[in-house]
């Protein structure tokens, strides 16, 4: 999970702490994710982060380059990222789409008793 330990949302479903103003990114993260990840014997790799609310950009950035960093030293793995909303935001939604993971996902929730036909 990237881009720090505090959501800027609260979803009762999630034990992730919680703030509208989370610590700042570290700018060093992408780097350092991706060098611990290439020493690491995978083939893929699941991407996930905290919701940032706070960021222009939802955190698409940070993402972006840190998919980015990691193909750079490991070309051969399968990166999965498993993203936030960005609130519906095309250019962010495409500024990780661009960063070219293998898979891009997003969990939908619903209601318990919507989930057999959201399924």
């Amino acid at each position: 999970m990237i881009m720090g330990d505090t959501c800027t949302r609260g979803c009762r479903f999630c034990s992730v702490k919680t703030s509208p103003r989370p610590p700042p990114l570290d700018p060093e993260e992408p780097a350092n994710t991706a060098e611990a990840i290439s020493r690491w014997n995978v083939d893929y790799i699941v991407i996930t982060s905290v919701d940032r609310d706070d960021l222009p950009d939802g955190g698409a950035s940070h993402i972006a380059e840190t998919i980015h960093q990691i193909k750079r030293r490991k070309p051969s793995i399968l990166v999965e990222s498993l993203v936030p909303d960005f609130q519906g935001d095309e250019k962010s939604i495409a500024e990780v789409v661009n960063a070219a993971p293998e898979v891009y996902a997003h969990n939908l929730e619903t209601v318990e008793s919507l989930q057999r036909s959201v399924r």
